[in-house]
């Protein structure tokens, strides 16, 4: 990591989307062109303390049990610097539920081929063939990254951070369905511009 320019942050199973730069580390499960490091991200990870100024991690978490949650919610407090903030992008459960009763066609509309009843589709966000182990809401995600040691976390919205724009990597195909939540390390919010936002950059420009 040496080589690696400051600030630094982590793309959190990034799958075909990691950022080719160097400001950034992708790592995931599976081989993919832009994955630069192969981690079983349920298992301690292999950076020191304090590294990260910010992590990113979109629909993965809802791919372990709770437990193993948490797990990695403690590994990512443990390498954010004292400033750090960890974005989570995950289903919502509550929102999957709520469109079961209010928008069932919107929902079969949305993910499915109109063959399926809104049933059915419940139990591909909640299952995805067995892929799924754990659909959060707001209140239960707060609880988690809580008791992981994260003093302030705040739901946010797609495509904003209340931290810095340079970790909201946040892919719109996942906007109708996402919660969108920050963890910092901080105890309160605020505002930090990171060296892209200073220079009016994005990643990868």
């Amino acid at each position: 990591m040496a080589n690696r320019r400051k600030p630094m942050y982590l793309n959190l199973g990034c799958g075909p989307r990691g950022i080719q730069d160097s400001h950034w580390v992708n790592v995931d499960g599976f081989r993919d062109e832009n994955v630069q490091f192969l981690l079983d991200i349920s298992r301690p990870l292999p950076f020191q303390d304090n590294l990260f100024d910010g992590v990113f991690c979109e629909h993965v978490l809802e791919h372990f049990p709770m437990a193993d949650g948490l797990a990695i919610a403690r590994e990512v407090f443990r390498i954010l610097r004292p400033e750090g903030c960890f974005r989570i992008v995950v289903p919502d459960g509550e929102l999957v539920i709520r469109r079961y009763f209010d928008a069932p066609s919107e929902l079969i509309a949305r993910r499915g081929t109109n063959t399926e009843t809104a049933m059915e589709i419940v139990n591909v966000y909640f299952r995805q063939r067995y892929e799924h182990q754990f659909m959060y809401d707001w209140t239960t995600i707060e609880k988690m990254l809580s008791i992981a040691g994260f003093p302030s976390v705040a739901r946010v919205s797609y495509g904003k951070s209340d931290y810095s724009s340079c970790i909201a990597l946040d892919d719109e195909k996942y906007e109708w369905e996402s919660l969108y939540v920050e963890a910092s390390k901080f105890q309160r919010p605020k505002k930090r511009l990171g060296i892209y936002a200073e220079h009016g950059q994005k990643p990868g420009a």
